[in-house]
């Protein structure tokens, strides 16, 4: 009976240290835009930058499939699994899309590179859907996405060597 108890504890040790993969976060700041790296158990996990304007936090997300946004507030109440149609605007780029809801928070892969390559020369992106407008200045992030383009860069790089 205590062999067997031992083993089942071990055996749950081992499932609890699997369940807690070590993360690893590197951060960076330009201007107002905050850089985090994460790693997974020593991998690439993603790369993101964010900056908070009121009560809205914007991240541009880098993983292995691409760059998404995604714009959190804690006062929107939006319909989880819901699709919102959004324009978005970025200079003179201007782009008609759907974002994906969660309970506050809303995202979308950027798929347009037109929009996308707009996005590194425009001084504001402005997001209108859902009866409201969000302005998010873009300041800086010129400077903080070459950073997400070069910590992807140097990750590939490291792949392959």
């Amino acid at each position: 009976m205590l062999r067997f108890a031992s083993g089942t504890v071990l055996l749950l040790l081992i499932d609890c240290t699997d369940a807690l993969a070590v993360k690893e976060k590197k951060k960076d700041t330009i201007g107002p835009w905050e850089i985090e790296a994460t790693f997974k158990d020593n991998k690439f996990h993603h790369c993101a930058i964010s900056r908070k304007v009121d009560e809205v936090v914007a991240s541009f997300l880098r993983t292995s499939d691409g760059l998404s946004l995604t714009l959190e507030s804690p006062n929107w109440k939006l319909d989880r699994g819901k699709n919102y149609p959004v324009l978005m605007k970025a200079g003179a780029k201007r782009w008609n899309t759907d974002v994906a809801a969660d309970a506050n928070s809303a995202s979308v892969p950027i798929s347009d590179n037109k929009f996308r390559e707009g996005l590194r020369t425009a001084n504001v992106l402005i997001v209108e859907g859902a009866g409201s407008t969000i302005r998010i200045p873009l300041d800086q992030s010129r400077a903080a996405l070459d950073r997400l383009a070069a910590v992807i860069a140097e990750l590939a790089a490291a792949v392959v060597a």
